[in-house]
């Protein structure tokens, strides 16, 4: 078993840490040195620079350049860092601005969307999509899974009604068949507007290896299929859906606007 080296290592200190802070205390000691030369007035200032003092300054401007550089490259990682933020933020709490195709639902444009994309790291050229969806409030109720929402979250998998309605089959956990199948005892549930419609999503196969570096699919060969969804019951809404408003944050200088794929957009 192989033992995994340190993440900084004593030449990163040294180059870090180590000579910048020696050239600060060299530079501090000089200072004082050169004042004490100068009060005393003990000789010239060509006998003050003997070749060791030359060298320490050379210590020290060396040391300066680097220190700079080092908070030059530390401005821009942060600046580089504060702009793949708000890209990523704004690609996880967004407005549609055009009806999106996912999987076998159009979602509406004006619809509040909330995705967590694990691939996303910031990129200025990642396109916009619903991969990741977390949930979504559409801006008019909607006809998903058979029933009328207008919001739904996608874990835990819940649909906000927005009609009274009838649902059947209505289904539940068989441990003997180690599955989710329609339940006998309970042929249908009467729902109310308002109450959240429940439901279990079944696992779609899938090749696990082929999405392990690029993601699983978006738009419509996303695997978003309501029609696989199993309602197991309704209960009253408890508050607001957990959804976040839009990411409004100003756009840092440098950030560019999330875009659909050209393809995507093309198919709109």
């Amino acid at each position: 078993m192989m033992i995994p080296g340190p993440l900084i290592s004593w030449q990163m200190l040294l180059l870090m840490f180590v000579l910048p802070a020696l050239g600060g205390v060299l530079a501090v000691v000089l200072v004082i040195h050169a004042l004490q030369y100068r009060l005393r007035r003990v000789g010239t200032w060509r006998a003050f620079f003997s070749w060791k003092i030359r060298i320490a300054c050379l210590f020290v401007a060396v040391m300066a350049v680097w220190v700079g550089f080092l908070g030059f490259k530390t401005l821009q990682f942060q600046r580089e860092f504060t702009i793949a933020a708000w890209h990523r933020h704004s690609r996880e709490q967004f407005v549609l601005d055009r009806d999106f195709q996912f999987g076998e639902l159009r979602v509406p444009k004006g619809s509040l969307v909330n995705r967590r994309d694990v691939f996303d790291n910031g990129e200025p050229q990642r396109p916009l999509g619903l991969r990741g969806l977390d949930g979504v409030v559409f801006p008019q109720p909607l006809q998903v899974a058979g029933v009328w929402a207008d919001a739904l979250t996608v874990s835990p998998g819940r649909l906000r009604l927005s009609r009274d309605v009838r649902i059947q089959p209505v289904y539940h956990y068989d441990g003997d068949q180690r599955d989710w199948v329609a339940d006998p005892a309970r042929p249908f549930i009467d729902c109310k507007a308002g109450e959240d419609a429940w439901f279990h999503t079944p696992l779609i196969d899938y090749d696990i290896q082929a999405e392990f570096l690029t993601g699983e699919p978006d738009g419509a060969q996303a695997r978003f299929k309501p029609s696989q969804w199993r309602i197991t019951h309704c209960e009253p809404g408890d508050g607001p859906v957990p959804i976040k408003p839009a990411f409004a944050e100003p756009m840092p200088k440098g950030a560019q606007r999330a875009v659909f794929a050209p393809a995507q957009a093309a198919a709109q």
